[in-house]
């Protein structure tokens, strides 16, 4: 009994230091994926500011400039909506049990 139990607890080592392994290997994926997108991103900074340097940018900015805002129609006035009505209050059946001022105890 007691052997098979050191042999449990050999075999749930092992298997830990496997998972183990495993994570680290899946952080180190994940660590090399995001380094990779963040140079991607970097790499795309740089050229936008090259070419905002290399004043290429400008002719964009004048078009935009160029064009005035179109003048907004006036919406129509919404009409009002009749304020919902309140259904009426039920009526009370005969209440039950002595009335409250009642002195009558028995």
């Amino acid at each position: 009994m007691n052997s098979d139990r050191v042999d449990e607890i050999a075999a749930l080592r092992a298997q830990k230091k496997l998972d183990r392994e495993a994570e680290v290997e899946a952080r180190e994926a994940k660590e090399a994926e995001e380094a990779k997108s963040h140079a991607a991103n970097m790499a795309r900074i740089a050229k936008k500011m090259a070419r905002i340097e290399a004043g290429n940018n400008t002719v964009a900015e004048e078009s935009v400039v160029a064009e005035e805002p179109a003048a907004k129609p006036k919406a129509a006035p919404k009409k009002k909506k009749a304020p919902a009505k309140k259904p009426a209050a039920k009526a009370k059946g005969k209440p039950k049990g002595r009335p409250k001022g009642s002195k009558n105890k028995k």
